[in-house]
This record gives structure tokens, sequence and C-alpha cells, in this order.
């Protein structure tokens, strides 16, 4: 695959970068320097204004010259079927990416991108820990006319690979209308942000007045831990009423989060079919454009909750060859699927899915007794031990979580299931809600098994199954069964001749 004649010379990114990177490196400085900021904000003390000045002065200057270095230094092209970058301030850096490797080509649009009518570019391989290089910001155009040479270099490739005799050329592809399979309206981004996960973000506010209070502690000398307990202790009442107020509040604040969270990040989007590849595009004040080459996709996942159930709708998930800490980021995630969109993904990606006629195994009901003496048993204990001593109400309300791990626990264990079929293998679980786990057995890198002294002691092992996109772990399995899974399944990734890299 030859690249045009103007992709092979080194050219520098639009001059509109250089904002872009002051932006970026300014943020950088800022992040690093807030505590010192916020000391001098609050502290009355003499001269505070010039220095505030000062540093502010300080920090855009720095910004700026590093900015243009940054930008007259940064040079990209393509050269022998790889994506080369050259750049460095004090150091200079050579990149040079082959095309093989490129897992996707992602663009990203802030608000500057937008008012500037460029794109950010993130190029992704399987191993990267992030984006493998990144341009900051090229004309859509050329952006565009740089992802479709290397998406058409592995079409070609990957025709090349599966054609009996490779020196025979592929016929080119023709260029497929793209499918949309998913717009999320105004009334789909309500449903998806009721009935998203509020308490994970009532954990996350939580977690940030905590550090802000450690953070003004140290900084300022405010013992805000102090405070609050000296205000409880005198006014026991008050503390009570106090609470009681807080909590609805708090819950109130956690869901109008969730909700802004959700129309920022999930606003406009829209899940494309694009010949061998899908696409998300979505976002308010960032767009973001993911896609994955339907040959690269490792697990699909599909989750539903008791609102999701009730509004008829399933956030979908589809991983890809990726490093695991940046597993979520390289992922394609595609709230507010309803049945029929789920369905047809799959009937995309594994045809013979929905016709396939599977081995269910479940899980031993050990995990029950194990999951109520850690989740139910021992916190039931610590919360009465502390009603006794503090002789405290709320205390003995907390014991009722023996009972609800109890039921958690059934759940689990009737709802966990791991079903093999000679192509595919599936993972269902879930406690309040539904999820289900599939890769396909062809691209399964590694199966092994590990036992605990219990669970040898009852016949038992915990069977872990790893892709380069995820993995599936099964505990409390019969150790037969396991094992019989561990070879069925490498069996049947050395008999297949299929290759998905």
């Amino acid at each position: 695959m030859t690249a045009p004649p103007h992709l092979q010379i080194p050219q520098r990114q639009s001059p509109k970068a250089v904002l872009l990177i002051l932006l970026k490196y300014f943020r950088i400085i800022v992040r690093q320097l807030w505590p010192i900021l916020l000391v001098i904000l609050i502290n009355p003390t003499h001269g505070k204004g010039m220095i505030i000045t000062s540093i502010a002065l300080a920090i855009v200057v720095i910004s700026l010259i590093y900015s243009i270095v940054a930008y007259t230094r940064f040079y990209f092209f393509i050269e022998n079927n790889e994506l080369c970058v050259r750049s460095g301030v004090f150091r200079k850096t050579v990149l040079n990416v082959p095309f093989d490797r490129i897992q996707s080509v992602d663009f990203k649009q802030n608000l500057v991108h937008q008012f500037l009518n460029v794109v950010s570019v993130q190029v992704d391989t399987a191993g990267s820990k992030g984006s493998e290089l990144e341009l900051d910001a090229i004309e859509l155009e050329r952006a565009e006319n740089l992802r479709e040479i290397i998406l058409a270099y592995k079409q070609t490739r990957t025709a090349l690979i599966h054609t009996s005799e490779g020196n025979i050329p592929p016929i080119p592809a023709v260029k497929e209308t793209p499918e949309l399979i998913l717009s999320l309206s105004s009334n789909d981004l309500i449903k998806i942000g009721v009935s998203e996960n509020h308490i994970r973000t009532a954990a996350i506010i939580f977690a940030f007045f905590l550090g802000l209070a450690d953070d003004l502690d140290q900084l300022l000398g405010w013992d805000v831990y102090g405070q609050l307990e000296n205000t409880t202790t005198a006014m026991s009442l008050f503390g009570l009423l106090a609470t009681l107020i807080a909590i609805p509040f708090f819950i109130i604040i956690s869901f109008t989060i969730t909700l802004i969270r959700t129309v920022l990040k999930y606003y406009g989007l829209k899940f494309w079919r694009e010949g061998k590849s899908f696409k998300v595009v979505s976002g308010l004040f960032t767009r973001n454009e993911k896609s994955i080459q339907q040959s690269k996709i490792q697990v699909i996942r599909w989750v539903t909750s008791p609102l999701k159930k009730l509004f008829g709708i399933y956030q979908l998930n589809i991983y890809q060859a990726a490093n695991v800490d940046q597993n979520q980021n390289k992922s394609l995630a595609i709230p507010g699927c309803y049945q029929q969109q789920v369905d047809h993904t799959l009937d995309t990606i594994v045809p013979e899915y929905k016709q396939a006629i599977f081995t269910s195994h479940s899980m031993h009901p050990a995990i029950v007794r194990l999951m109520v003496f850690v989740f139910g048993f021992i916190p039931a204990v610590l919360f009465g031990m502390m009603a006794w001593i503090n002789e405290g109400m709320m205390q003995w309300l907390l014991t009722l979580v023996f009972p609800l791990a109890i039921w958690m626990g059934r759940q689990y264990q009737r709802k966990r299931r791991l079903k093999i079929h000679p192509d595919y293998l599936v993972s269902e679980g879930g406690i309040f809600g539904k999820s289900y786990k599939l890769m396909e057995i062809y691209k399964i890198q590694s199966v092994h098994i590990h036992s605990s002294p219990m669970q040898r002691r009852r016949g038992l092992t915990s069977l872990h199954v790893y892709t380069a996109g995820g993995d599936i772990s099964f505990p409390y399995l019969n150790a037969h069964v396991a094992r019989q899974a561990r070879d069925y399944i490498l069996y049947r990734v050395e008999k297949e001749e299929k290759s998905w890299m």
C-alpha cells in the first residue's frame, strides 16, 4: 500500500497545535502547583497579589516557549508502511510504528479543537499503555486520510493472510456504506443517567472530601475531623438530625452529578458499523471517536441492572487487545442498547452464537457460605460490638448486613454459569442484575486452574481464562470439570488455524 506523496514527506502538525500544546503544558504545571496557589489565596499575607501575578506570568511564559519549541521539532510521516514521528525538545525521540501493530486510530476533539477545526489523533497498539503516539492537532481531512491508509493496508494484509497462496494479490476491497446501529436520543440519555451506578459517584464525592480535608489539615492546619468530632459530641441530637438530612441531600447530589456526567460523556452518541470495523462517536464538550476492527475483538460484554431492565436497556462493551491498565480506555462502551441492537451486534461479530448449544456448569454452593462469612458475619459482629460499646441504634441497624449477605450469596451462586461450546466461552453472573461475557475460544491465550486449601478439601478449584483483551474467572468449580474444561479449551485453541492478529 503506497501512501500519498504528501504523507511521505516529514511534516509538522497544524500551526494551531501551538495553542493546544500550550494549554496542555499549562494544565500540567498548574496541576503540580495548585497546593501552593491554594495556600497563597487563603492565607492573608502581604504582597499576595504580586506573588500570584508573578507565578501566573512565569507559568504562561514557560509554557509558551516550550510549546513553540515542541511544535517546531515535531514531525510525522509515512515510510515503509510505518507511521514515523520525530520529536523532542531537550532530547530527540524517534518512534516508528509499523501498520501491522496498530490496533486503532481514534480522533478526539475538545472545545478548542472544535473551534480551531482540527482533531487530536491517537494511535493505539496492542501492548501500549495508553496511546502509542498522539498528534495534538491536524486537519480533519488529513487525519481521515491517514486513518484510511492504515486501515486499507491492514485489510489488504488480512486478505493476503487468509488467501491459500500468499503471493496472489487480493481483490481490492469495496468501501461499504456505514451502517448506523444506535443513535442516542435525549430520552435515552435520561434513562442511562437514571440507571447508572450512583453509589460509585457517591463514593467518589466522599473520597474527594476526605482528600480535601487532609489537604486543608496539612497546608493550613485546619483539623476538619476534630471539629466534626467536637460538634457531634457536644450536640449529639443535632448531629443525628444533620446526618438524616445530609443522607438524602447527598443522594440527590450524587444523582445530579451522575446525570450531568452521563450527558457530557454520551451526548450525541452514535454507534456505527463501517465495513469490517465498529466505531463510536460521542461527547458534548469533548468529542471522542473510537474504532475497533472486527477481527481484533477479544471479548464482548453486555450488562443490565434492575433499573436498566425496567427501561429495557443494556450496557454493551467491546474489548480489543490492550494493556491491562488501559483496557477500559481502548474498549468501545455503548450504553443504552436495546435487546435488538445487542442481538444485531452479536449477529455481526459472532453469527453462529444464537444457534450454539452450550454445556452449562454452575458454581458450588460453598461460595454462598464464604460470601456470608466474609460480607455478612464478620461485618455484623463488628457493627454489633460497636453498637454495644457506643449504645448506638444506627450500629445495631447495620447488623442487618448479615441477612442481606445471605440473599446476595444465594443470588450470586444461582446466576453464575460457565457455558462452553466448541467455538465460544460464555460467563454469566450478577447479583442485582445480569451480566454476560463472551469470547471466541480460538482467541484464548492461556488457561490455568488454581485451588486454595479450603477449595482442595472440597474438591473444588478456580478456572481462569485469558485473552489479549480480557479474562473470565470462575471460582468454586468442581475440580474434575475445571480440568476437563481447561484441556478442552487448549485442544480447541491448538486445533484452530484461524488467526486474529
